[in-house]
C-alpha cells in the first residue's frame, strides 16, 4: 500500500468518541513474553497493549524479557513510560549482556532497542534490578483469581519452560505446574507454522524449551497459536511519520530497524499481541467486531526435538487452535488497524473508534 494512500486512510478511520463511550471494567488480565531486541514488531506489541490498558480493554500486569541484552528490558521501559505506564512491572532473564542488535541473517535491519533506550525517558534505571520472569510470572499468578490471566508469548519459549519448572515458593506451595493449571486462562503464542513446518521462535535459538512447552503444557489450558503465515503478508507501521508524534518511540524504533525511508514491518508480534487482548470477538466500542478466526476444529500441536512443528489431528482436544483472518478481514485492512495503535497519541485521553477500512 503507498504510504500516501494508507495515511489518508489512517486520518479518515481516527474518529474520537467519548471517554465513557467505553464502559468502566477491569480489562483481561495479560503478562507479555517478548523476544525485544532482533525485531522491532515487538515494539509494536507494546504500543498495542499499553493503548489497550489506558482504554480499560487490557490489564498489562508485566512485560517479561526472553532475550538477554540489558537493552531489552530498557527500551520496554521507554515504551511504557511514554505511554503513561511506567510502573508495569518488567522481568529480565539473566544473565544479562551488553549486546546490540547486529542483522548478520540479512545484513538489512538496523539496532534499536539500545538506541531507544538512551535518547527517551524512562521509569526503569537498570536493567538488573528487576526481577527474574520466573519470580515475575510466579508473583502475578499466585495472586491472581483462578484462570484470570492471558499468557502472551512473543518470542522463545525459554521463561514459560523455566516456569512450567519451578518449585514452591513463600508466594505460593504450588509447583509450576500446578500454578499455571490454577491461574492461567489461556496460553497465546506467536510461533511455528501452521498446520506444520520450521519457525524461527521454535527452532532458531532454544529448542529444547519450545519441545517442553508445546508438548507437556498442562492440558486443561488452552493454547492458540499464531503461526508464522497469518502475517507474513500483514505488512503494518507504513506511512509511521507521516502521522505519528516526531517524538514517539515506536516511530523512531521503526525508522531505526526498517530504515530505508520505510516503515513497515511483517506483523507476527502485533497481531498475536491484538487476539491475546480481543480474542475472537473484537471490539464493538472501539468500532470493529470479528478479527480472527480458528483455522482447525481440533486436535494438538506437536513440536519436535529439532524445533519444528506439525499439527496433530485428535478429536479429543479441543482447546487448541492455531489463528486465521476473519472473513472479510484483509491483510491491509489489519496493517491499517494495527498501525493506528502504533500512532497513538497518549496524551490523547480520548478514546478513538479504530475502523477496519477495506475490508
Amino acid at each position: 500500500m503507498r504510504s500516501g494512500f494508507l495515511v489518508l486512510l489512517l486520518r479518515t478511520l481516527f474518529i474520537p468518541v467519548g471517554v465513557g463511550s467505553i464502559p468502566n471494567r477491569h480489562g483481561k488480565s495479560i503478562v507479555i513474553d517478548t523476544d525485544v531486541f532482533s525485531d522491532v514488531d515487538d515494539i509494536g506489541s507494546l504500543a498495542i497493549a499499553n493503548v489497550l490498558h489506558n482504554y480499560g480493554l487490557a490489564n498489562l500486569r508485566g512485560v517479561a524479557i526472553n532475550t538477554h541484552s540489558k537493552y531489552g528490558a530498557l527500551a520496554v521501559s521507554v515504551v511504557n513510560t511514554y505511554f503513561g505506564n511506567g510502573d508495569i512491572p518488567i522481568a529480565a532473564i539473566r544473565p544479562l549482556t551488553n549486546e546490540t542488535f547486529f542483522d548478520n541473517w540479512g545484513f538489512i535491519s538496523g539496532e534499536y532497542a539500545a538506541r531507544v533506550a538512551h535518547n527517551w525517558p524512562r521509569y526503569l534505571n537498570d536493567s538488573s534490578a528487576t526481577p527474574t520472569p520466573v519470580e515475575l510470572y510466579r508473583t502475578i499468578l499466585s495472586s491472581s483469581e483462578d484462570q484470570s490471566v492471558t499468557l502472551i508469548s512473543l518470542g522463545f519459549l525459554t521463561n514459560l519452560a523455566a516456569l512450567m519448572d519451578s518449585p514452591p515458593d513463600a508466594n505460593t506451595p504450588l509447583g509450576g505446574m500446578a500454578l499455571i493449571s490454577a491461574k492461567v486462562k489461556e496460553l497465546v503464542i506467536m510461533g511455528g507454522r501452521y498446520p506444520s513446518g520450521w519457525e524461527f521462535n521454535f527452532a532458531g535459538a532454544d529448542a529444547v524449551s519450545t519441545y517442553r512447552v508445546v508438548n507437556d503444557w498442562p492440558r486443561d489450558v488452552p493454547i492458540t497459536y499464531s503461526g508464522f503465515e497469518l502475517s507474513s503478508d500483514i505488512f503494518s507501521g507504513g506511512g509511521l511519520a507521516d502521522y505519528a508524534l516526531p517524538d514517539s518511540p515506536v516511530l523512531a524504533a521503526y525508522q531505526w530497524y526498517v530504515g530505508r525511508c520505510s516503515t513497515a514491518r511483517e506483523s507476527w508480534d502485533p497481531v498475536t499481541t491484538l487476539y491475546g487482548i480481543l480474542g475472537l470477538e473484537g471490539c464493538s466500542e472501539l468500532g470493529f467486531g470479528h478479527l480472527f478466526a480458528y483455522a482447525n476444529e481440533d486436535g494438538y500441536n506437536k513440536v519436535f526435538a529439532n524445533g519444528t512443528n506439525a499439527w496433530v489431528n485428535d478429536s479429543s482436544v479441543t482447546n487448541q487452535h492455531w489463528l486465521k483472518l476473519a472473513g472479510g478481514v484483509t491483510n491491509t485492512s489489519m496493517a491499517g488497524l494495527l498501525t493506528q495503535f502504533f500512532a497513538h497519541n497518549p496524551s490523547d485521553k480520548s478514546c478513538f473508534t479504530y475502523g477496519l477500512g477495506d475490508r
